[in-house]
């Protein structure tokens, strides 16, 4: 039920409403340049979309738009990319059908502008921008800056001194060519290099040395800059002592002389006789046993880190608050020699001023032995990592940003690439400028200075312009090298170019957001209060730290909700003794789990009980609607108990929840079944790895007492499972064994093609090893699994076909999968807040909120002048890498706070906070936990003094939501009884016929003579145009033809003008510009559907490709028919039908969306649309008749 329409929005003449349109104009103006700092929700990707509308329409004075691909916009993600592509697409192709009035109010709202300013020729040039766009060659230019980069350096190969035809690596191919390096070097490395190797294994503490060599590898640690650059007229060793200013003294001369002569052993065993008086007190008892074992401990090194621990603290830090012994002792030696509580330095002599400066030298001399011995190994195999991929064409993700960097500034050929570079590019946008790297700014940079150089500088009449839109408030990816304050500067850096051009800076402000309450943005104002964003004002010239605050609300008239729970405290210890219990399991009573089960039912219930969204309708109106799972996104800070225990909690209450966004591949069940399928041919004999195939979801012999048992026990001692198995006379093991016969059968094949056969093939009950799965695993299992078969595709392309080699490389190099959950279709969203960036929703849940802010964990940290130095943990620590580490710790607290702000601005109408106790802090959480500034800035709303270890009920900031229905509610001690019991029992036969779409419609014809060879030939032959059809479309077009080729040449028996001929037809069709939007990135190949029609049939099937669009499906089914029928009319009524039963189950999923259904037959290449009216009357005949 609705409630009622109202307009809930700010009034158009509201003054806040016309500042953010005026803000949102001045940034799409496409004559100036603009720099654009937005809040959260304040339309920054609309403006993108409108600034390139805008540009590439017909300008006011009758100069031509800019040619579409003059336009270099670069964005942050794929996604984003993507995302943006879609959006214009939409706008474009919605012009190009417009009416002449439609057309004239839309231009005329994008621009400002009358609707009478636009002529017919305006009309109609705006109507051709979207075949112009379509037409483009290699498409809009709206990329990663990476892509841009890859484009760039396959334009100039030889230029940039790399191989014309450079494949790109991913992280998983790169770490595995890095271990390959380290593999051949590791043996002369133990033999020529045994005391630096010694060295770094002792730094890693039982990790390996290997662990250790992982860390160069990375861009941020400099190391490869560092060894490149450095001055090569000293001694390794040398420059690293002097950027630490370390004595000449080794570590081991430092600790002989400490630990020898100068230790006042004397005076120690008279402190020691002194402790030696109150053996019951601990602070006592424990200073004299680890004085006792300085003394007797022969290692030096070990006796220096006991006497640190026993007179400087567990972390040797000094704690100027307490001293190691009690008050009893004062004024004998042991505080003579010990004493910290002292009001300025130590005294001069004191035992504790020996210490620390002994300490200093120390650490200094262990970071120089350590880093020495980390780069003389590591030298030469980053120099055989770099010359290894120059060798095989391989250019990893950072490879591709240092050398376009090094092509278009330090590069012989700089110039004259820039020049043809600048020929192209008139107009560069960058999207989530906050997260941009400094070496992503310095080639931004290079391009936008041929703007103003040259003959660049002398198209005056055709103003050239640069746009950066982004938020220093979301800056939350330091990892990947972003820098708020390099963004500040080079915001300082835009302003004086354009005084310098004699223009005045546009540089609009977007505070507005367009998408949380009212209620929503007053909190987080006042979380910022209390929590900063930058505790310090960042100075740039004139500039600060860009802040923009307070927020304003475009909903001003639609109330929404904060809500502050109370803390989940631990319970008492679990005494029980679960020895049975796995390693990793986690007791009921952990807040994580009862916090989790807190959530589910609180979801449960706003579900059940109607509560009540904002929802903005296809017409413009807003209306309250009933809360559904997809209106609930749950962000966590990492992927912990508490995001596992949350989506189990979920799953128990029978609520629709998507699973984890991220997913490591070897982590899926599903994954593991499909490779036990491998395991299994390449050893049958293996009884473990059959047990759980038996009881996975190929085979379903889930009854261990019923199933297994008879079959694993009473054994003879050499028979094998698999044998017993074979010998089973009971029906219920046929199927089983008839799958294990299939999959020995076809232990030959290479790892797609195994495992496609086994997926796509249908097993037992015309279900697919697809249906099996999904239906065992639930839907979640798919991603993972396709991202296995891409990898078993890639595979087979690069490397000799084997099962057994393709088992050995998956099952080392893990590999990560990132899923896609921005469409919610359905279900609650469990994310981390990073993964959630660019996403909103109506409830927006933060539970993982009482973790203090993450201390660094690097363990090499770049000096001043960028020397890198290595340091294993913090103890081990000096002053040049300790004063670094707290810069690094200062700076994580700074993007704790901005991750908070980018997390609370996800929620459009409701916002909870939550926390389960952690730590041992007797409040349950530490002083910068996102719990405790949220708790504050809910007590400075409403007026409340809360107690420092939080609320003790529920506090609420806003009203709260009406419902759309009424929950019944039962009275106390009384239990409803359920509807079921005073209803007729119905009849429990359950219809249990099934098809496959494509035998649901049956053409006349039934039957049909032998299959001929050419038969044999043609099906062969569309199966593979098929498969290129599903394999090419998501691989980067100048790729495609050779893995193509690759892929044509393993394909049997076909022969060079078959495979020829075939390669042509799929690209005819794969690139043909009429087809550009079916096979974009906004389609997906070989999708599943399932479902039910309305005659009881139920159907499982793929469909070929599907295109999901804003208010539009669009199913297309490939047809290899030689020749493509003339009209609808010849059309098989078995493939009319197909797409008849395809439609129908999606528009059940799909309601608010228009279904559309066509085939593509490659003959031609042709795209025949089928009429809904006609599909509809093939579907009702069939339910009057089946």
């Amino acid at each position: 039920m609705n409630m009622t329409d109202f307009d809930p929005v700010s009034p158009v003449n509201s003054a806040a409403f016309q500042d953010a349109i005026t803000a949102q104009a001045d940034a799409a103006d496409p004559n100036r340049s603009a720099w654009v700092e937005a809040n959260a929700g304040s339309g920054k990707t609309k403006v993108l979309i409108d600034r390139v509308a805008r540009l590439l329409l017909r300008r006011a004075d009758g100069r031509a738009g800019a040619r579409p691909d003059s336009i270099l916009c670069l964005t942050y993600t794929k996604a984003a990319a993507n995302e943006m592509l879609s959006r214009l697409f939409d706008r474009l192709g919605t012009w190009s059908i417009a009416s002449d009035e439609d057309l004239r109010t839309q231009l005329a709202r994008l621009e400002g502008r009358s609707p009478d300013a636009y002529d017919q020729g305006a009309l109609e040039q705006a109507r051709s921008l979207f075949a112009r766009a379509l037409e483009t060659p290699g498409g809009l230019r709206i990329e990663t800056i990476h892509a841009f980069c890859a484009r760039v350096l396959r334009r100039f190969p030889l230029e940039a001194n790399i191989p014309a035809g450079f494949q790109e690596l991913d992280e998983t191919q790169a770490a595995g060519l890095w271990h390959e390096v380290i593999d051949a070097h590791v043996e002369n490395i133990a033999e020529t290099q045994a005391d630096a190797l010694a060295t770094l294994s002792e730094a890693a503490a039982g990790h390996g040395a290997i662990t250790s060599l992982d860390l160069l590898k990375s861009p941020q640690v400099g190391a490869l800059r560092f060894i490149s650059q450095r001055d090569q007229t000293r001694s390794l060793r040398d420059e690293i002592r002097a950027e630490l200013g370390a004595a000449s003294l080794t570590a081991t001369e430092i600790l002989a002389n400490t630990m020898g002569d100068e230790l006042p052993r004397s005076a120690i065993r008279e402190a020691l006789q002194e402790l030696s008086a109150y053996p019951d007190v601990k602070p006592n008892r424990k200073l004299y046993d680890r004085l006792v074992a300085v003394l007797n401990t022969e290692d030096q090194r070990q006796a220096f880190e006991t006497y640190l621990t026993a007179i400087a603290g567990a972390n040797w830090d000094w704690p100027a608050k307490s001293d190691p012994f009690t008050a009893k002792l004062k004024g004998g030696m042991t505080e003579t020699l010990y004493r910290r509580k002292t009001q300025g330095t130590d005294p001069e002599g004191s035992e504790i001023s020996r210490i620390k400066a002994a300490r200093a030298a120390y650490s200094k001399a262990m970071v120089l032995e350590r880093t020495t011995a980390l780069l003389e190994i590591g030298a030469p195999l980053l120099r055989h990592y770099q010359a290894l991929k120059a060798e095989r064409g391989l250019l990893d993700f950072d490879d591709l940003i240092s050398n376009t960097l090094r092509l278009l500034n330090t590069s012989s050929m700089a110039q004259w690439v820039l020049y043809k570079l600048d020929g192209d590019i008139s107009h560069i946008l960058v999207d989530e400028a906050q997260d941009t790297s400094p070496d992503q700014w310095q080639l931004i940079n290079a391009l936008v200075s041929e703007f103003h150089a040259g003959e660049g500088a002398e198209r005056r009449g055709d103003p050239r312009t640069q746009f950066v839109v982004g938020d220093p408030k979301q800056s939350i990816y330091s990892f990947q090298g972003a820098d708020q304050v390099e963004f500040l500067a080079q915001k300082t850096k835009f302003r004086t170019r354009q005084e310098d051009l004699s223009k005045q800076a546009n540089m609009p402000e977007m505070a507005m957001s367009f998408r949380s309450s009212p209620e929503i943005l007053t909190y987080v104002d006042a979380v910022q209060a209390t929590a900063p964003i930058s505790q310090t004002t960042l100075n740039f010239g004139d500039e600060t730290d860009g802040l923009i605050s307070p927020h304003t609300a475009r909903r001003e008239n639609q109330p929404g909700q904060v809500e502050l729970w109370p803390l989940v405290l631990k319970a008492g210890t679990d005494n029980q003794n679960n020895w049975d219990a796995p390693i990793d399991h986690t007791p009921p009573q952990e807040p994580a789990r009862v916090l989790a089960a807190k959530i589910a039912t609180a979801v449960a219930e706003m579900i059940a009980n109607g509560e009540s969204v904002w929802r903005e309708h296809a017409n413009g109106k807003w209306q309250r609607n009933a809360i559904t799972p997809a209106d609930i996104l749950i962000l966590v800070r990492r992927r912990n108990i508490l995001f596992d225990s949350i989506i189990d909690e979920l799953k128990r209450q029978n609520i629709p929840v998507g699973g984890a966004d991220r997913l490591k591949i070897l982590d899926s069940l599903a994954v593991q079944d499909c490779l036990n399928l491998i395991r299994f041919v390449l050893q049958p004999d293996d009884d473990l790895t059959l047990a759980e195939i038996l009881r996975g979801p190929f085979c379903g012999l889930v009854d261990d007492d019923n199933h297994l048992f008879p079959i694993a026990f009473g054994r003879a001692k050499t028979e094998t499972l698999w044998q017993r198995l074979q010998s089973q006379t009971d029906a219920v093991f046929a199927p089983a064994i008839a799958f294990c016969k299939r999959l020995l059968a076809s232990k030959h094949l290479p790892a797609f093609e195994f495992l496609s056969l086994h997926l796509h093939g249908v097993a037992s009950d015309e279900l697919t090893g697809w249906d099996q799965l999904i239906a065992r695993l639930g839907e979640p299992a798919r991603d993972p699994v396709q991202a296995l078969l891409n990898r078993a595709l890639d595979y087979d392309l690069n490397e000799a076909a084997s099962l057994q080699a393709f088992l050995a490389s998956t099952e080392t190099n893990h590999g990560e999968i990132k899923r896609d959950l921005a469409d919610a279709s359905g279900f609650v969203r469990v994310m981390t807040v990073h993964g959630a960036k660019g996403l909103q929703a109506p409830v927006v849940i933060l539970p993982d909120t009482t973790k203090g802010t993450v201390k660094t964990d690097s363990q090499i940290f770049l000096s001043p002048n960028g020397v890198p130095l290595y340091v294993p943990r913090a103890k081990a620590d000096c002053e040049v890498t300790q004063a670094e580490r707290a810069k690094q710790n200062e700076a994580n607290e700074r993007e704790s706070r901005r991750l908070l702000y980018v997390a609370m601005t996800r929620a459009q109408d409701r916002l909870i906070i939550c926390g389960a106790a952690t730590g041992t802090s007797t409040k349950g959480f530490p002083d910068t936990a996102w719990y405790r500034y949220c708790m504050l800035a809910m007590g400075r709303l409403l007026g409340q003094d809360i107690p420092e270890s939080g609320p003790e009920k529920c506090m609420i900031y806003g009203p709260q939501s009406p419902r759309t229905r009424t929950a019944k509610a039962a009275s106390p001690g009384q239990t409803d009884l359920p509807d079921w019991l005073n209803q007729t029992v119905a009849d429990t036969k359950r219809d249990h016929r099934r098809a496959a779409p494509s035998k649901l419609f049956s053409s006349d014809s039934a039957v049909t003579a032998p299959m001929s060879e050419a038969r044999r030939f043609g099906m062969r032959r569309g199966r593979l145009i098929h498969s290129l059809l599903q394999i090419l479309p998501d691989l980067p077009r100048p790729d495609r033809r050779h893995r193509a080729e690759t892929f044509m040449a393993r394909a049997g028996d076909f022969s060079a003008i078959d495979q020829a001929e075939i390669i042509d037809v799929t690209f005819a069709t794969l690139d043909h510009p009429d087809f550009a939007p079916i096979f974009s990135n906004a389609g997906r190949s070989e999708v599943a559907i399932a479902g039910k029609l309305q005659n009881g049939i139920r159907i499982s099937g793929r469909v070929d490709r599907l295109l999901i669009e804003q208010n539009t499906i669009f199913i297309i089914d490939y047809k290899s028919d030689r020749p493509c029928p003339p009209d609808h009319s010849q059309i098989d009524i078995s493939h009319k039908g197909q797409m008849a039963a395809y439609a129908d189950i999606l528009s059940n999923i799909y309601p608010a969306h228009t279904i559309r259904c066509g085939l593509l037959y490659t003959d031609g290449p042709t795209l025949i649309e089928l009429d809904q009216h006609d599909l509809r009357a093939i579907l009702n005949r069939s339910n009057s008749s089946i």
